[in-house]
């Protein structure tokens, strides 16, 4: 596999990674909720895995 399509296949994946954690839907008593997470039991790594998420998002916003 060359570095391009290698590259193009990590923005594919990406790109429907957080499609799937974007995805909002509502409850029949109408609150919204998020049904797709990615999650850690330990507070550090949590907060450590949101920063991870929000930059690789922003890098998606970036150059996508």
């Amino acid at each position: 596999m060359s570095l391009t399509s290698k590259a193009q296949a990590y923005d594919v994946l990406v790109k429907e990674l957080f499609r799937l954690l974007d995805i909002t839907e509502q409850t029949d008593d109408g609150r919204y909720f998020k049904p797709n997470k990615i999650y850690s039991s330990r507070a550090l790594d949590a907060e450590k895995l949101e920063q991870v998420l929000k930059d690789l998002k922003n890098v998606l916003d970036d150059f996508g």
